[in-house]
Parts: structure tokens; C-alpha cells; sequence
């Protein structure tokens, strides 16, 4: 066993209780901050973030028989957010950070089933609702995972 002292003494990086944190993503300000405090509770340990974008299922017809050639907007901005976040936070942290993503009707159950499932210490989620600093609201997919989710959930806010 290694006491504490030594630990500090050896310049060997205690990680936290979250080794493993999950962000719901969506690109926006609030999902942003909840990255950034992700890869800040993980820290310069073994840990690992994953970004989960989670994407209603597109309804497929019978004659769609090709893949669409490509991506639809609201995922090119998605990716392209999360590629200059995770650039940004490289500079400061060298936590491992990945883009995950899921495609279910319900944001919020798939967010907390896909935590559930991969072994995640943790759910980070931006709050995204209208409101004051005084009288905050939650996004709807916010408050459905806060309430629901069987994983410890982080609510962040950018403001």
C-alpha cells in the first residue's frame, strides 16, 4: 500500500471517483461546458470521456435502399463543435476524449441506457433551459435524464 505522502512525493496523480464520464452532446454552449467539466473531473488520469450525440432515428422507406451521401447539418455542426472542444481541452488535459453516437426517439433514455450499459461513473449534461440565474429550468431532456437516469448525473450550465 502507498501512504498519501509518498503519493505526493512521487508526483503521481491521484484520479477522482469518475474515471469513466459520459457528456450528452448536442454542440450547444451548455454541452460545451459540460465537456470541459468532464475532462476537468477526469483530469490527467486513466479516465475517459465520451461525447454521446444522440440522434432521433431517421424513418427509413422501403426505396431508400442507398446510404445518404451525406451527413445532415445539425451533425456536421455537432461534429465540428466537438472536434474544436476537444482541441481546445488537448491543450490543457491529456484526457482521451471520444465522439460516441446513438440513434433512438428519446434523447434522454438513450443517454442514460447507453451510460448504464458502457460502465459510466458518471453523466455530465448540459441544463438547457430558458430561465434566470435566480430561477433555472431545465431542457427537457435535461430534467428527464437528472430524474431517471441510474447513473450519477452532473447538471452544467454555460452561463
Amino acid at each position: 500500500m502507498v501512504a498519501a505522502a509518498d503519493a505526493h512525493n512521487q508526483n503521481v496523480s491521484i484520479g477522482g471517483p469518475f474515471r469513466r464520464v459520459l457528456v450528452a452532446w448536442d454542440g450547444s454552449p451548455d454541452a460545451i461546458a459540460a465537456l470541459k467539466t468532464a475532462a476537468a473531473l477526469v483530469g490527467d488520469g486513466p479516465g475517459h470521456v465520451v461525447a454521446l450525440a444522440a440522434q432521433p432515428a431517421a424513418p427509413r422507406r422501403e426505396a431508400e435502399r442507398e446510404p445518404a451521401q451525406e451527413a445532415p447539418a445539425s451533425m456536421r455542426h455537432m461534429a465540428d463543435a466537438f472536434q474544436t472542444t476537444k482541441s481546445a481541452i488537448a491543450e490543457m488535459s491529456p484526457v482521451r476524449i471520444d465522439l460516441h453516437t446513438a440513434n433512438d426517439r428519446h434523447a434522454a433514455s438513450a443517454i442514460c441506457d447507453y451510460a448504464l450499459e458502457h460502465g459510466f461513473d458518471l453523466l455530465v449534461i448540459g441544463r438547457h433551459g430558458n430561465g434566470s440565474l435566480r430561477h433555472p429550468r431545465l431542457g427537457h431532456v435535461a430534467e428527464a435524464a437528472a430524474r431517471n437516469c441510474k447513473v450519477p448525473v452532473l447538471l452544467v450550465s454555460a452561463d
